[in-house]
């Protein structure tokens, strides 16, 4: 016998479930930190070092926090602005792949490797010779100069943000929002990894 004064959930068990993962899917929390935290240290102080060796200046001097889409000279200078939201999709979307591949990982050295994979991109994208793959024209409003020191800190520390969100949720979950954030960054400063490709490739 059914109870028909009992209230039908809103959100079905099984539907509920899938936006989430079972705790005992989840990386454990520890081993081998050691090694990762090592692993992450030496990242972050070569990229460091490398930023210094470009001249890339501490900060902005706006006395801003965060840029604008109406404020592109702004970008990649302050700690956020609209392109943080690319990074935080990086952290999020390598976190569950690296997971996927490797569920014996511990969380420390899931991290780690969104840590330095992050550096590397930002290493790389700071290069003089990359910079120059954008194509950008000298009035292009969304020309791309290099990274602040503190912004390109905060890009690394956003991917961390989006990986640590990101590992609860199912991967269906991830990826939507990874192409949300695509087409909403696309719409809303004319920028994004597509377009950033289609740059590359057609300049």
């Amino acid at each position: 016998m059914t109870d028909e004064n009992r209230p039908a959930p809103l959100i079905s068990d099984e539907r509920s479930a899938s936006l989430t993962l079972d705790a005992s899917k989840l990386p454990r929390p520890y081993g081998r930190g050691r090694q990762a935290v090592a692993l992450i240290v030496l990242a972050l102080l070569g990229k460091l070092v490398m930023l210094l060796i470009l001249g890339r200046p501490l900060n902005c001097d706006c006395g801003q926090i965060w840029a604008m889409p109406d404020q592109a000279g702004l970008n990649s200078q302050t700690v956020l602005d609209p392109y943080s939201l690319l990074h935080l999709v990086f952290g999020a979307v390598l976190a569950k792949l690296v997971f996927w591949k490797r569920p014996d990982w511990p969380l420390w050295t899931i991290m780690a490797a969104v840590v330095v994979s992050g550096t590397v991109w930002e290493m790389a994208e700071n290069l003089p010779v990359t910079i120059d793959m954008f194509g950008y024209s000298s009035g292009d409003p969304l020309a791309y100069h290099g990274d602040s020191i503190v912004n390109s800190f905060s890009d690394t520390a956003a991917a961390v943000f989006g990986a640590a969100l990101a590992l609860p949720l199912a991967g269906w979950v991830v990826a939507a929002i990874a192409v949300a954030v695509e087409l909403l960054l696309s719409l809303w400063v004319g920028d994004g990894y597509v377009i950033g490709l289609w740059r590359v490739l057609t300049s």
